[in-house]
């Protein structure tokens, strides 16, 4: 398989925007079927993933019931697309099947939705597929998606409700209960946890601010940066070549987590290891198939 932890994914925009609501396990399992469709393909396509894989990228441990009951999820749940002439309402998956004893999984695509995986030119979100891998929380995953297809415009804003309403935190006919009903629980629950996720894990680094109508705060505004290679994640001297180099071969590999570079970059003994399994994943190229999981577990981090 192609190395996914440098493998930028495109959707389409009415995608990013459905509203939809899936667990962290089932995003997880849409990202990696979406990082194996290519141009060309056609309804009926059956895409295989392997559970050792995503594993090693998530750096969580499913088990076989969890994994069984995401995948009904999937076949159940609909994205809403609003398209020119009407609402769609469509399942990603239409089928799965797991071989036995093999650890893989294969899935086919809803004839529906294939159109807005395939042959995009125009209309569409680009993001890094590791980065939204490596996050847990599931309105992270949703928000990262938000933020990459606005990246260039550096900005993104939403009412409140509107926020919760596509977050499915909030029923727009009232039906259901409200869940996070405060701003000061939404922002502990949602909000801080999400933008502290995509800050350590992704490619971008977000602000927000927020403003009120009378008492009650209405809209949140976030600034969307992307950050250069060469952010400075620690405290390191302007000429120190060998941490600046360092820093930039970790993140060609896919690590974005600054907690590992930090932890990296301070160690003298993890440097040195750092620098010799980096030329190691160099000269071996593909048949490291996963260089960022490889990179870590041999450092223990």
């Amino acid at each position: 398989m192609e190395d996914i932890v440098k493998k930028e994914v495109r959707q389409h925009n009415l995608i990013t925007t459905a509203r939809h609501e899936f667990s962290a396990v089932q995003l997880d399992i849409y990202f990696m079927v979406l990082s194996l469709i290519r141009k060309g393909d056609t309804a009926g396509i059956t895409y295989e993933i392997t559970v050792q894989e995503i594993e090693s990228i998530t750096g969580r441990n499913w088990n076989y019931q969890q994994l069984r009951e995401a995948t009904e999820g999937l076949i159940g749940k609909v994205f809403e697309i609003n398209e020119a002439d009407g609402l769609l309402q469509v399942a990603l998956m239409s089928s799965a099947k797991y071989l036995r004893g093999q650890g893989k999984i294969q899935i086919t695509i809803s004839d529906k939705i294939i159109p807005y995986l395939v042959d995009l030119k125009r209309n569409f979100t680009s993001f890094q597929l590791f980065c939204v891998l490596s996050m847990k929380s599931k309105y992270a995953k949703w928000l990262y998606l938000q933020f990459s297809r606005w990246k260039d415009k550096g900005r993104i804003s939403f009412e409140i409700d509107e926020l919760k309403y596509l977050l499915k935190l909030k029923d727009p006919k009232g039906k259901e209960s409200e869940q996070y009903k405060s701003w000061s629980t939404f922002k502990e629950k949602v909000i801080d946890i999400a933008v502290k996720q995509i800050n350590d894990k992704s490619d971008l680094h977000i602000q927000y601010s927020v403003t009120k109508k009378g008492k009650k705060i209405n809209r949140i505004s976030f600034e969307i940066t992307i950050k250069e290679i060469m952010d400075k994640i620690v405290e390191i001297n302007e000429n120190d070549d060998i941490s600046i180099k360092l820093i930039e071969r970790i993140k060609e590999i896919g690590i974005y987590d600054n907690a590992v570079i930090k932890k990296v970059i301070e160690n003298s003994e993890l440097r040195e290891r750092a620098f010799k399994l980096l030329y190691e994943i160099k000269v071996k190229g593909d048949n490291i198939k996963n260089p960022a999981g490889f990179f870590r577990n041999a450092l223990g981090i």
